[in-house]
């Protein structure tokens, strides 16, 4: 009864935010006929879009998201808002409003494709509204509701539409050519912009079938999403005491530097289809189960492509972080690597003795101890099939990197993100989730154009390595090369 109550109130609040954002469009769209008109325009935008809101969520089930109509009809709402605040503010005409529409909503896709698309479907569709706007004149109701002249020149001009509340347009304006009030060319620009995301985000959907960010759910449970690793950071810093701190968190032993512990317990199990840990090489077994006895060496090697934007990263969200701070040449990887695990051992009454909760592999530089990245490694068992799932912690977020096993000949180990489609693995992938602090609900994005695939061998003279290759849409940008010694 009491979740009843709280999903009948959260439906109001959705339905009441949908409201809010339908009449903001809808008086977008019709205030170019005047202050009564921009009312009603209001009162059915709020119904029209609180409509959509309810009969998207009562036909959503747990842990999905809102259809693809109904985030196709909000987005189309806040353009038009965002599209109307433009146009009043500089006078745009259609092209300019619709390309700039477009581009938005294209980088909001981040696929390379999607981006190029964007604008081209924005300006298309300005061009049309401008080609409209040519054939029919200007309406006379337009010129009725504004008894201004644009071209009026000299002070005289300025005064006269300061007069009338309405910002002056320079001659050779979008305004001042088309011959329309202030108010018309705000409304036109939120039926331009509210037309080119929805014509955007409708020709997305059937060109781009396979997205390469989606939001997977809301408002999920663990149960529902066991491929997220939940555990996020509770302040805007990561770093080397994460595991520490979240110790005091969940409770139970915190143990630095644990001696002779792995990243996972045992390999057996991640046996499934496609992966027997019997025919693994005992060295990698022994060091994925005793990660701790092992040095670590690292050799990254960018892609010219992307190292300015890596750079800037860097310095702008992973260092302030203290998260995913990966080496950028070899002269900062001559500053030396520190490996160590750090585990929490759950009290007594809610595990079995000696059973570690989690385990989180740092990796920091030698000589500062600055986090080049901190994870907690999972594994799970879903169907047939074991999975190791590793969380990276952000803060109030999660991004979750889970990987399915294969076997690599000679005895090696092969961990992927590419899920095996005809298998009906559809787990493997990578996941930002945000993790609400009071309920603990997810909501999650699959992040489907990022990808890894890492291989763990034996060389021939019996040294262990592993190469860990990165790519994003498809378009590989790292590849990691790890030296893996037996400590003396």
């Amino acid at each position: 009864m009491g979740r009843e109550r709280v999903d009948r109130a959260k439906l109001r609040e959705q339905v009441g935010t949908a409201g809010v954002m339908g009449a903001l469009a809808g008086a977008a769209l019709a205030g170019g006929r005047g202050a009564r008109a921009a009312v009603t325009g209001a009162a059915v935008g709020a119904a029209g879009l609180g409509a959509v809101e309810v009969v998207s969520r009562v036909r959503q089930r747990p842990g999905e998201i809102p259809a693809l109509w109904q985030r196709i009809a909000t987005s189309g709402a806040l353009a038009a808002a965002a599209g109307w605040a433009g146009a009043r503010l500089t006078g745009a005409g259609p092209v300019a409003v619709g390309t700039v529409a477009g581009a938005a909503a294209g980088a909001l896709g981040i696929r390379p494709h999607k981006v190029a698309l964007g604008p081209v479907v924005g300006a298309a569709v300005g061009g049309a509204a401008a080609l409209r706007g040519r054939g029919s004149g200007t309406p006379a109701s337009v010129l009725a509701s504004a008894p201004w002249r644009p071209r009026a020149g000299g002070a005289a001009g300025r005064v006269v539409a300061h007069g009338l509340g309405s910002a002056w347009r320079p001659e050779g304006s979008a305004a001042a050519d088309a011959g329309l009030s202030p108010a018309a060319v705000a409304a036109r620009g939120a039926a331009v912009a509210a037309g080119a995301v929805v014509a955007f985000r409708v020709v997305s959907a059937l060109v781009f079938r396979e997205e390469q960010i989606s939001l997977l759910a809301e408002d999920a449970t663990t149960e529902d999403l066991p491929f997220v690793v939940p555990l996020e950071a509770r302040s805007a810093y990561v770093g080397t005491s994460y595991v520490r701190d979240l110790a005091g968190v969940l409770g139970g032993t915190y143990t630095a530097d644990a001696p002779g512990v792995g990243i996972v317990a045992s390999l057996d199990a991640l046996a499934g289809p496609g992966f027997d840990p019997a025919e693994v090489d005992p060295r990698v077994r022994e060091f994925y189960e005793h990660t701790a006895r092992f040095t670590l060496d690292i050799e990254p090697r960018w892609r010219l492509w992307v190292r300015p934007g890596y750079l800037l990263y860097r310095a702008l969200v992973a260092q302030p972080l203290g998260q995913a701070n990966v080496p950028m040449n070899q002269r900062e990887v001559q500053r030396g690597m520190r490996s160590r695990i750090d585990t929490i051992t759950p009290p007594p009454d809610k595990a079995a003795a000696g059973e570690i909760a989690v385990r989180g592999w740092i990796r920091s530089f030698a000589d500062t101890d600055d986090p080049i990245y901190v994870g907690i490694y999972t594994t799970y068992r879903h169907g047939d099939r074991g999975y190791v799932s590793v969380g990276f912690p952000l803060p109030h977020a999660s991004f979750t990197a889970t990987l399915l096993p294969r076997a690599r000949p000679g005895g090696g180990l092969t961990l992927t993100s590419h899920a095996d489609d005809d298998a009906g693995t559809d787990h493997p992938g990578h996941y930002l989730t945000y993790i609400d602090p009071d309920t603990r609900e997810l909501t999650t994005l699959g992040v489907h154009g990022f990808a890894e695939h890492l291989d763990v061998y034996v060389t021939g003279d019996g040294r262990l390595r592993a190469e860990h290759a990165f790519a994003v849409f498809g378009i590989p940008f790292l590849v990691l090369h790890y030296r893996m010694d037996r400590k003396p």
